[in-house]
């Protein structure tokens, strides 16, 4: 019998996914030497080749595919298994929680509706680098994102509401008296960066300006935050691209304005589909989730 441990399902469904052995041992906090070891010990005791290797090049073979594929889904039941035996042993439900920006509204109100109405639940936040979000959901390591839209096999979404798309600003700041602001305005100003690492705002913004022939001139400033990005905001020059809950905020010294013509984003609740059959927790918050947004007019 082949005595394969979790944690070698763990090296060979890290390395198919990120196919790099270096990645895979930066994710998985050891060292790279120590990590190719273990992959040639798997490979010896299976007697087969899980990965094609060159100094250029790594990717699965068709026994890599199988067993990455395999070990995804053992992963997946193991954690499942956990949470099952906690809650049987009269422990909450944890569920962790993937929040692309945490000081905003929209996912504030929504943690906070699950907090009141799904007390069987622990309710974990974090924020995750968004290369990370999809696979951690799908491994059991996340159980929901309150975020843009991620994708994914084996994922489901539900759409929470649309976020009109303005600017932020000093008080101070020439646009702060416009009514309306239109994408040629911004061409004179520096647009505040987001780190590209957390999230894929820059890429949205690059993409919406383009469509109307204006090219981002980024700041200096690579921030991560409300709260930090804000803070350069009152150099009087530079503008940040935010969703209209921002100026709903209490943000001293800084006033909000939408652009024209309207543009939107959409907020999503991502999830694992067999989440729904194995955690009640889960289908409880998609039931708040669902009826708040309806109360609060983000969704028909």
């Amino acid at each position: 019998m082949m005595d394969l441990t979790l944690r070698d399902l763990e090296y060979v469904e890290m390395i198919a996914q990120e196919r790099s052995i270096t990645r895979a041992a930066a994710r998985l906090h050891m060292a790279q030497p120590a990590l190719s070891q273990s992959l040639q010990r798997i490979e010896r005791r299976l007697a087969v080749r899980l990965f094609e290797r060159s100094s250029r090049h790594l990717a699965p073979t068709p026994a890599g595919e199988v067993l990455a594929a395999e070990a995804r889904d053992i992963l997946a039941s193991v954690q499942q298994a956990v949470v099952r035996t906690r809650v049987a042993g009269g422990l909450p439900e944890v569920l962790r929680v993937h929040v692309s920006e945490s000081s905003l509204i929209t996912p504030r109100r929504i943690l906070a509706a699950a907090r009141a109405h799904v007390p069987g639940a622990a309710i974990h936040q974090t924020t995750l680098p968004r290369r990370d979000v999809a696979e951690n959901l799908l491994n059991g390591e996340l159980t929901l994102a309150v975020a843009g839209s991620i994708r994914g096999a084996g994922l489901q979404s539900i759409k929470i509401r649309d976020e009109r798309i303005g600017v932020l600003v000093s008080e101070r700041h020439p646009l702060a008296r416009s009514e309306l602001v239109e994408p040629a305005q911004l061409a004179g100003h520096p647009v505040l960066s987001i780190d590209p690492e957390m999230s894929s705002w820059d890429a949205w913004v690059t993409s919406y300006l383009g469509d109307h022939g204006v090219a981002a001139r980024w700041s200096k400033e690579v921030v991560f935050g409300l709260s930090t990005g804000s803070d350069v905001l009152h150099d009087a020059d530079t503008v940040m691209l935010t969703l209209e809950s921002v100026g709903r905020d209490h943000l001293d010294g800084l006033v909000w304005r939408p652009m024209s013509p309207a543009r939107s984003v959409p907020w999503f609740l991502t999830y694992r589909e067999d989440s729904l059959r194995d955690s009640p927790a889960v289908a409880a918050v998609l039931r708040v989730v669902r009826r708040l947004a309806h109360d609060q007019g983000w969704t028909a």
